[in-house]
């Protein structure tokens, strides 16, 4: 067993103790409204729905040790956001910036702590292996657009390190084209505190889900920035072209900072 470096020790107990209270606290309030659902309306209301809970996922941010930044402004209307990924985090900030659903990989549902977040932001779960199993999903996607919620997708269908952009798959794009709703493109970059590109967020390769808290963690501070680009009109373009363009403008955005 690796023992952690004497200095390491404290800024990993500080942090992990204030994680440990907002997740205390959010799951207090969550347990609150299933517990008491005449109360609260859970039963025709989504978390997102609730103020309370949306304070909680901006000091959830907080208690990640990440401070985020967001350029240009998410659509007001509903619709579904595409995003690169490079980590967990990813849904955290993206839900800070935006209440929304998430298509999220079917065994996350079993993670400590983002497991019952993503469950909690009614999401839909895929088992992204199986081809037949994710195009079977697609009535669940537009099922929540239809309800007038907002779906996030990370086209990827894996994570990277952020340095690049992996190629889209175009299948999900189908369930806007569908609703006739618009696709907004969501570029996603981590940096230090000096301001270069860090890969310590990510989640990639044989990491687990303690080892990149704890890099998080380890950091002075992450600094997340979400860039919502120009939105798509799914009743005019079909699924490919949806899933080329908002790539395009992603790469433009993560892949040109790189350049500079």
């Amino acid at each position: 067993m690796r023992l952690k470096a004497p200095g390491k020790i404290p800024r990993l107990t500080l942090h992990g103790a204030r994680l440990g209270l907002n997740l205390v606290a959010g799951g207090l309030f969550i347990e609150a409204c299933h517990r008491f659902p005449s109360l609260s309306g859970i039963e025709s209301r989504h978390l997102n729905d609730y103020a309370t809970f949306n304070y909680w996922v901006k000091d959830l941010v907080t208690s990640m040790n990440t401070r985020l930044s967001i350029k240009g402004a998410p659509i007001m209307e509903h619709g579904l956001f595409v995003s690169n990924h490079i980590s967990w985090l990813d849904t955290i900030i993206l839900n800070h910036a935006k209440p929304l659903s998430f298509i999220a990989r079917h065994d996350l549902v079993e993670w400590p702590f983002i497991g019952t977040f993503t469950q909690r932001m009614a999401s839909v779960y895929i088992n992204r292996s199986n081809k037949f199993h994710a195009y079977r999903s697609l009535p669940r996607i537009e099922e929540r657009l239809n309800e007038g919620r907002s779906v996030s997708v990370f086209p990827e269908s894996t994570t990277s390190d952020g340095r690049s952009v992996l190629p889209f798959y175009p299948m999900f794009y189908e369930a806007a084209v569908r609703c006739g709703l618009p696709v907004q493109p969501v570029a996603i970059r981590y940096f230090d505190a000096s301001g270069k590109p860090s890969i310590d967020p990510a989640f990639i390769g044989e990491d687990s889900f303690v080892e990149t808290l704890e890099r998080i963690f380890l950091m002075d501070k992450v600094y997340a920035e979400l860039t919502f680009l120009e939105p798509l009109d799914s009743r005019i373009h079909d699924r490919k072209a949806l899933c080329r363009l908002s790539r395009e403008r992603i790469v433009e955005c993560v892949e040109g900072f790189m350049r500079e």
